[in-house]
């Protein structure tokens, strides 16, 4: 009984720590400079900004995020960190998986349509539940 009071126990400390916590845009780290990719990007009239922003949090922390831009490896983003680019303004898909080291592999890149607008910020966020991650707009959160 002691042991089955215990395991319950641990279950739920550890799905306690298992969802990661909104964070505002400019709370989040710049990714390092090693950890961003150079993208190719066709023109550059009217461009718009993209950035991406990962979640803080303990679930998932051991895992880094890659980023894709129309199936280009863009950035590796850790918890709390974002990172920014200037694209030409359109239509661009975006995506996300786990960067493939240690445990962190086997999960499918989930992909997402954004529109970038000449002259605008468009913020995206990947965030991390005990359902898996997702990618989707950024909306900032009430506090």
């Amino acid at each position: 009984m002691m042991r089955r009071i215990i395991a319950t126990g641990a279950l739920l400390l550890t799905l306690g720590g298992c969802a990661t916590s909104p964070m505002r845009v400019y709370e989040a780290r710049p990714v390092p400079a090693n950890d961003m990719y150079a993208i190719k990007s066709q023109g550059t009239n009217d461009p718009g900004r993209l950035t991406v922003l990962r979640d803080d949090g303990l679930f998932g922390a051991a895992c880094d995020a890659v980023f894709y831009i129309d199936g280009q490896r863009a950035a590796k983003i850790g918890p709390g960190h974002k990172a920014s680019f200037v694209l030409p303004a359109g239509e661009v898909n975006l995506g996300t998986g786990l960067a493939e080291s240690g445990l962190c592999t086997g999960v499918a890149i989930k992909t997402v349509a954004a529109n970038i607008k000449p002259g605008k910020e468009v913020i995206y966020r990947i965030n991390w539940d005990t359902q898996g991650f997702s990618l989707g707009p950024y909306v900032e959160e009430g506090r």
